[in-house]
């Protein structure tokens, strides 16, 4: 039971990453691009946000696989009901 917590904990976690990441790669991004640019421009904002999301969904890709090989594979089999 602890460990579909973990699954569980971890999983939540990914979503708590994609918010932040990806919020502070819009911020970012458009501070950058109202600095440097001289106006307010879109195109670095979408560029942040995109380079957040992506760090953030290669993060959890990592975190979730690594736990998921660690485990054993005896546990992970389905039996058949009757």
């Amino acid at each position: 039971m602890t460990r579909i917590r973990e699954f569980e904990e971890r999983y939540s976690a990914c979503f708590v990453d994609f918010g932040v990441k990806t919020v502070t790669g819009l911020i970012i991004g458009s501070m950058m691009g109202s600095f440097f640019l001289h106006g307010f421009k879109k195109w670095p904002m979408m560029i942040g946000g995109g380079l957040g999301f992506g760090m953030a969904y290669k993060n959890c890709e990592n975190n979730l696989n690594g736990y998921l090989l660690a485990m054993d594979a005896k546990e992970c089999v389905i039996k058949k009901q009757p």
